[in-house]
């Protein structure tokens, strides 16, 4: 069962190439040709991890598991050692995978919870990216989960053609062009 979430980005659902309009979990997916498997995600590689912020980071994804001063980060699924307001089902656009730091809330930078129990917070170090913006979409790999891609990839893992977003066979669906004209 695919999870849906509501997100914002360019492109859109065109020929039948894979895509993931509503940003669920597991990436750009596609309905497929064949009555047996209605839909199923694509095999597209990994972009590398952003290794660098923008401005003050709101936008940073990558994979910084730690704060500046070496402490490890609690998940953000996870309550303890401290409670806080940030969980990954209240805020879906915030990019709370795993331990990674974030910053939900503008502050100077991205920051994490800490496993101390001493230590409620810190900043995590990530150095700033050049002056170039980051990219958000991609055609050769994924970031995150797959909402910029924007390639020709138009088969599943298993070599299935994907159906065109715009039919209705062999699966009848509300995903089209018209409901999603920003994606």
């Amino acid at each position: 069962m695919l999870k849906f979430k509501a997100v914002v980005a360019s492109g859109n659902l065109r020929e039948n190439y894979c895509r993931n309009p509503r940003g669920e979990e597991g990436g750009p997916w596609c309905f497929t040709t064949s009555p047996e498997t209605r839909h199923e995600v694509c095999d597209i590689p990994l972009c590398s991890e952003v290794e660098c912020m923008t401005c003050n980071g709101e936008s940073y994804r990558g994979p910084m598991d730690h704060t500046e001063s070496g402490k490890e980060c609690q998940r953000w699924d996870l309550q303890r050692p401290h409670k806080h307001k940030f969980r990954p089902e209240r805020y879906p656009d915030k990019g709370f995978d795993d331990n990674y730091c974030r910053n939900p809330d503008g502050k100077l930078r991205p920051w994490c919870y800490t496993l101390d129990p001493n230590t409620p917070w810190e900043f995590c170090a990530i150095k700033t990216c050049g002056d170039t913006e980051a990219v958000a979409e991609t055609t050769t790999c994924i970031q995150g989960q797959g909402e910029g891609y924007r390639g020709t990839v138009n088969t599943i893992w298993s070599g299935i053609q994907c159906q065109r977003w715009d039919s209705q066979f062999p699966h009848q669906h509300n995903i089209t062009p018209e409901n999603f004209k920003c994606k």
